[in-house]
């Protein structure tokens, strides 16, 4: 479980991690499997800081 280990892993990531070893799930699944939990996670960070941008704005109003 070495992908990007300068930086620390979300908890589940973590936990989807570990069921894949659990699975014996090969080194290219764990890969794939892990870019798109990544990509879930950036996304949801993004529309969430989208939404709380308008409820910024209208406070220094």
């Amino acid at each position: 479980m070495g992908f990007h280990s300068q930086k620390p892993i979300h908890p589940t990531i973590r936990k989807c991690m570990q069921h894949l070893d659990v699975i014996q799930a090969d080194d290219k699944t764990k890969q794939i499997v892990y870019m798109y939990m990544e990509t879930l996670i950036r996304e949801s960070n993004i529309v969430a800081a989208s939404e709380q941008e308008p409820a910024e704005s209208q406070i220094h109003n």
